[in-house]
């Protein structure tokens, strides 16, 4: 439970809502990259050279605040009132946001300031990044105890944390080391130690471990880091927002996709997004739905493909079904199994299977089908998350396993690159398939361009 009370009510009042997260493990930058533990990074590794530099919006904290307060309340006074900053400051701040972009966000009048479109949605975007900033603050409070005589303030956290602070906890949590974040950043080692200990001071929280091997987060410090991350991918977002508002969609998309289905409309929609629009980079990466989900909730996937969870699932991503698509039992040509005219799901037990894993969509479907029919599921299994390792499994040997009907196609007794669906009936194993995405805002341009391209893609009618 968070401690604090009514220390964790934030000073900065977002315009939306939603739930606090749990704790998200260490990650390294963004994307699909990752550093393994068992290497030293160098300043030559994606993820450090992308430590070196926030996005440019996210460098202007000051004036993305100016511009949710300038859109709030209406004009540069009733803003600078708000959050404690001179008219003229506030004023200025717009400004230059207005001149780095090339594009108006205000229509000015003697009443006030009105946003333009643009300006509005902006505005929106750098919302929820505030939002991301205060509820890292929050979340931070809540991993760990404050610090002895330290008067935690993660009310203002939002408010007052600096850009300097953000690129050292970015760069601390990739290089592992104050040292390394210090030469991948362009600065010295006490400017590094310096924004870290600032961070401390301002949340009265613990957030680092220094050791001989290096400097690691604390729980405290990875609860902040999920949502700092957040914060990054939402002022990606808003670069994303003014290349559209020129008629450029751009941008990079990183897709979990899960096992089975997939394979139906995923190579269609990236074809064609593509085409459409080639300055946007796409980036696939697969796992298991866990290991999927964390990376959605740390800003490290942009969307996760495949079966979807139809139990409870975080209250901070939004599911959208385009298809259902049903399981088929799969064999290779020539399979002994196929030699009878109407196997029974009984007989296949005689065979050794390759299943999915344990918890998964594909598991739950195969033991109820089995169970519709009072038989206990096949047993002493070799489990398998990856497609195409489960594939040759079945090619190479006499095992059998689960596959997506609809990406076989009724390919029965015929041989699809040398499978074939077995002709015995698997009854509740209709799944469905789509896609997951964070819930809190709108989706970046470029991932609502692959979201219509995704819709376009699916089947016409049943698998």
């Amino acid at each position: 439970m968070p401690k604090g009370g009514a220390a964790m009510r934030s000073s900065y009042t977002p315009t939306g809502a939603g739930t606090a997260a749990t704790r998200a493990g260490r990650c390294g930058g963004a994307g699909v990259q990752r550093q393994s533990v068992a290497t030293m990074p160098t300043l030559a590794d994606p993820p450090l050279a992308e430590a070196r530099a926030l996005p440019p919006l996210v460098e202007r904290l000051r004036a993305l605040r100016c511009l949710v307060a300038v859109e709030r309340h209406g004009s540069a006074a009733r803003a600078a009132e708000a959050i404690h900053l001179s008219q003229p400051a506030v004023t200025r701040a717009i400004l230059e946001l207005e001149r780095l972009h090339d594009v108006r966000l205000f229509e000015r009048a003697a009443k006030g300031m009105m946003p333009t479109v643009l300006g509005s949605r902006l505005a929106r975007r750098a919302d929820v990044l505030l939002l991301h900033l205060a509820r890292g603050a929050s979340e931070a409070f809540a991993a760990a105890p404050p610090l002895p005589g330290a008067p935690p303030a993660p009310g203002r956290f939002a408010a007052a944390v600096s850009a300097a602070a953000l690129k050292a906890l970015l760069a601390v949590a990739v290089a592992g080391s104050e040292a390394r974040a210090a030469q991948a950043l362009g600065v010295s080692q006490p400017s590094v130690h310096g924004a870290l200990r600032e961070l401390e001071r301002q949340l009265g929280l613990t957030l680092f471990h220094k050791s001989a091997r290096g400097t690691r987060l604390t729980f405290a410090g990875e609860a902040l880091l999920r949502r700092v991350k957040l914060a990054c991918a939402e002022a990606r977002a808003m670069e994303g927002d003014i290349a559209a508002w020129r008629g450029e969609i751009r941008g990079r998309i990183v897709i979990g996709a899960l096992p089975l289905s997939v394979s139906i409309f995923l190579p269609r929609a990236v074809d064609a997004l593509r085409r459409r629009h080639p300055e946007v980079e796409i980036l696939i990466t697969d796992g298991t739905y866990e290991s999927l989900m964390q990376k959605l909730l740390e800003a490290d996937v942009d969307i996760i493909l495949g079966a979807l969870r139809t139990g409870a699932v975080s209250a901070e991503v939004r599911q959208e079904v385009l298809f259902e698509d049903e399981l088929a039992v799969v064999a290779r040509v020539g399979h002994p199994c196929l030699s009878a005219p109407s196997p029974d799901l009984g007989e296949l037990l005689r065979w050794e299977w390759v299943v999915p894993l344990a918890g998964t969509p594909a598991s739950v479907a195969l033991h109820r089908a089995f169970a519709s029919r009072g038989l206990p599921p096949p047993a002493g299994c070799l489990q398998a998350n990856s497609p195409s390792l489960t594939r040759e499994l079945v090619l190479q040997t006499d095992r059998l396993a689960l596959s997506s009907r609809g990406q076989l196609g009724e390919a029965q007794g015929a041989g699809a690159g040398g499978l074939c669906i077995v002709p015995v009936a698997l009854p509740g194993t209709v799944r469905p398939i789509g896609a997951v995405i964070r819930s809190l805002g709108e989706p970046s341009p470029d991932l609502q361009a692959f979201l219509a391209e995704l819709r376009a893609a699916v089947p016409a009618g049943p698998a």
